[in-house]
């Protein structure tokens, strides 16, 4: 059902390449292959052109989580992978969140446009809050619910962050990720952003200004949080505290350059996400 892509992951130069760079050899493993877990299913709404064959898809990966955690045994090699791993080297025993990711890729499969800002916040921390609450506790974490509450903060961050660089990207394509109720309020309609004009629309800063706003603050509370934990939660969450300083650079970035976002990507340089990563480690930043 299911086959591993033949493109390397992370990216050498991408922002989670470079967090992993962060993990300690212990850990590096079972990181490895939740990143990708993560990275395979989330991508499934986005990669498919059939709704129906993405959720067959999800599906199958519920099975084979399902079958992991009662049964000890899975047909897809990152599962394989993962149960081989020594029983200390897991750390994320809850397989909830496994499943709780599965069921927001669902859920996207036929969500391309969101009512209101809660529903959307609501998705971003079933999906990637959920994924980075498990990958604290695979980094060392410990399961508490002050760590979980502080990683899935992040995570929303990271969303939003995300979501905004992608805006003009993901508009074309028809996922409109900016609640109606947002679009109203700065008097934006959907088609100004996935058919965008020369000219962009009238409430078009405030919109980009509100979503760059939101995303940055998200971040700065998630990275607080983090920072409020013991020592040693706040070392095993540093890769986490590394993307949210790249994703918040990011989102600078994305709103320096204004409508050219609605066109094309904003990126940053392989050098800058380098550089971030390299004061999170000599503990410059937190």
């Amino acid at each position: 059902m299911s086959h591993p892509d033949a493109t390397p992951f992370p990216r050498p130069g991408s922002s989670l390449g470079y967090a992993l760079s962060l993990v300690p050899p212990a850990r590096r493993a079972a990181s490895s292959i939740w990143l990708n877990w993560w990275h395979e299913v989330s991508a499934i709404p986005y990669t498919v052109s059939d709704p129906a064959v993405g959720e067959t898809k999800l599906r199958w990966w519920l099975q084979q989580v399902h079958s992991a955690a009662h049964q000890g045994q899975a047909e897809h090699p990152l599962l394989k992978a993962w149960l081989a791993l020594a029983e200390e080297a897991r750390s994320l025993h809850d397989w909830s969140v496994w499943t709780g990711q599965l069921e927001a890729q669902l859920q996207l499969l036929q969500q391309t446009r969101w009512l209101d800002r809660p529903t959307l916040l609501r998705h971003a921390d079933a999906s990637t809050g959920l994924a980075c609450a498990g990958a604290a506790m695979v980094l060392g974490a410990a399961d508490t619910p002050a760590t979980r509450e502080a990683s899935r903060t992040l995570g929303r961050g990271l969303r939003l962050a995300h979501q905004l660089a992608r805006l003009g990207q993901d508009a074309r394509a028809g996922w409109v990720h900016v609640p109606i109720d947002t679009l109203q309020a700065h008097g934006v309609r959907a088609h100004e952003l996935t058919r965008p004009a020369e000219t962009p629309p009238a409430g078009w800063a405030g919109l980009l200004n509100a979503l760059h706003d939101e995303a940055a603050q998200t971040l700065e509370e998630g990275r607080s949080a983090i920072r409020a934990l013991p020592a040693a939660d706040r070392r095993a969450c540093r890769p986490l505290v590394a993307l949210a300083l790249m994703s918040e650079a990011l989102a600078h970035e994305v709103r320096d350059h204004g409508p050219r976002v609605l066109r094309e990507r904003i990126v940053l340089t392989p050098l800058r996400k380098s550089w971030i990563a390299q004061r999170v480690r000599w503990g410059w930043l937190s």
